[in-house]
């Protein structure tokens, strides 16, 4: 039975693609969608900067770079709808959500036809099998089947949303007076598959509402939430840091909000209750405490599992969880889900871990972890028979591999654009390079830290030292930089230069002039809050 039914007959009025044809460099490549005319213009020198042309053929206007964008950008290999039909049928245990019109895509050039842009039909089916707790997306192109999915793991999310043709259902000034009636299609869609739902687990099923900004699409992320909870049934909706997707900002959504890869769905669709099926799937002790985090948060099942077996207890599992976050390894502002941390126990007793990772920051612990990871073998054997106080474990463990780190290496800093880069003079201080690895050794006896263990990952070209001296010579601080962004910045003793507020806008300042973002590392803050935070600290 059909329930509802949306026809768009013209998406955008113009199609534009960059011009991968070498011969004509420097041009961008247009499709007018009212008279089918291709045409090049000369690339703008900027972005952002609003654009005017007219078509050669039917004198079109079309604007780009503005608030009332009438063109769409449609990368190579994808697909633009031209026009667009969405029907909505329910059955007994099914509902179908149909997509299907013409679209355009740009292709290489066709030396018979002369033509760039081919015209092709498209369709996708979106199939929410209520009887098996099943979503399916299925994307077809030309008679080809593209693309085939499951939508029920949310891990799928941004492959679905990165290809789906609903991606350009949002906010353009072309086809945004079409929102009214796709709301109301996702509104009829939403209400049928929860009463179908509730009528299949028996019992009643919280509303299915998402909503989503106007970048991803209006139906992307309410869909794939309709499809997780279609399987997590008494879970909350997906949190919003999905909101970003397909955005530069979804990678945070991506590392928050996972499963373990080898989860079994299956397992939660034939559980009482979604928590039931976590703390199965999980091997997890029933615990009222599990219940309630699982209840609050489903993604935190990555890391009960990690902790509860990386402590024999449970009890210290829970009072450890608030220390970590959903990222595998090294951690940011958190404890990352580090493997390296179970070496720890053949040192210490689980209870002076937990207390490590409550008073130490994640940086100085992932250090530690490395710094014991690489010590040779008779140096690991001599510290597992004689082990320091685990407060002491990062400055016993700096000593050995000063102890065992004889060779001088040189950086070949004159060779690395990024460092060349990194060097700085300022009125009051310095940003330099250490040219050899004996300097990390001296700096890490002034500063007191273990920045001498990061020698051959600085010569490999893994990371890059910066320090940072007064007028008179005097190190202040020590920055780690790879990939372009600070990944730690200390004082003296570790102390993050974020408690100086003075020295912290001398690194922002720096760090800025150098292209090097700072924004993700807890060490440093910008330059309002870094005065907070000094205040605070003096107080």
């Amino acid at each position: 039975m059909q329930l509802a039914f949306v026809h768009i007959p013209q998406m955008f009025s113009s199609y534009a693609a960059v011009l991968e044809d070498r011969s004509h460099v420097g041009e961008n490549l247009f499709h007018c969608a009212q008279c089918r005319q291709e045409f090049k213009i000369p690339v703008r020198a900027s972005m952002c900067a609003p654009t005017f042309v007219f078509c050669p053929n039917c004198a079109k206007p079309f604007r780009f770079g503005c608030s009332n964008d009438d063109s769409v950008w449609v990368p190579h290999g994808h697909i633009a709808p031209r026009s667009m039909s969405l029907r909505l049928d329910a059955y007994k245990d099914l509902v179908k959500l149909t997509v299907r019109g013409r679209g355009f895509l740009p292709s290489d050039h066709n030396h018979e036809t002369g033509k760039y842009w081919i015209e092709q039909r498209y369709r996708e089916e979106i199939r929410f099998d209520i009887k098996t707790r099943r979503t399916t997306w299925l994307c077809t192109v030309g008679g080809r089947q593209e693309m085939r999915l499951e939508l029920c793991d949310p891990i799928e999310i941004p492959t679905f949303a990165a290809n789906s043709i609903l991606r350009y259902l949002y906010s353009h000034f072309s086809i945004r007076r079409s929102r009214a009636e796709v709301s109301a299609l996702l509104r009829t869609l939403r209400e049928t598959v929860q009463k179908k739902l509730e009528k299949r687990v028996r019992h009643k099923v919280s509303s299915l509402f998402c909503s989503t900004g106007s970048a991803p699409g209006w139906l992307l992320l309410p869909i794939a939430n309709i499809a997780y909870r279609i399987v997590f049934t008494d879970a909350p909706n997906l949190p919003h840091l999905w909101r970003s997707l397909n955005t530069m900002g979804a990678h945070a959504a991506e590392t928050a909000c996972r499963f373990p890869a080898d989860i079994d769905l299956n397992v939660i669709r034939r559980a009482k209750s979604t928590v039931a099926g976590l703390i199965e799937v999980g091997n997890l002790p029933n615990t009222r405490s599990i219940r309630r985090t699982l209840g609050a948060d489903p993604f935190a099942l990555d890391r009960l599992i990690f902790l509860h077996r990386l402590f024999s207890r449970s009890d210290l599992a829970m009072q450890a969880l608030p220390f970590f976050e959903n990222s595998r390894g090294r951690g940011y502002g958190k404890h990352g889900m580090d493997v390296r941390l179970s070496r720890l126990k053949d040192m210490y007793d689980e209870v002076d871990i937990l207390r490590m990772l409550r008073s130490t920051d994640p940086s100085t612990v992932n250090d530690t972890l490395g710094m014991l990871c690489g010590l040779g073998d008779e140096s690991r054997a001599a510290l597992y028979r004689d082990p320091p106080p685990i407060g002491d474990l990062h400055d016993i463990l700096v000593l050995l591999h000063r102890r065992e780190m004889c060779p001088d290496y040189t950086f070949d800093n004159d060779l690395a654009p990024i460092r060349r880069r990194l060097a700085m003079q300022f009125d009051r201080v310095q940003f330099f390079l250490p040219k050899h690895s004996k300097t990390l050794q001296k700096v890490g006896e002034k500063l007191h830290n273990c920045v001498s263990s990061y020698a051959q990952r600085v010569r490999d070209g893994e990371t890059n030292i910066v320090l940072m001296s007064d007028d008179r010579g005097k190190l202040i601080a020590c920055i780690e930089v790879a990939n372009g962004r600070i990944l730690q910045a200390k004082l003296d003793r570790n102390q993050p230069v974020a408690q100086n507020a003075e020295i912290n806008n001398e690194i922002v300042t720096w760090a800025e002039q150098a292209g090097v973002r700072y924004d993700a590392c807890p060490d440093v803050r910008p330059i309002q809050q870094a005065d907070e935070v000094a205040e605070q600290a003096t107080a």
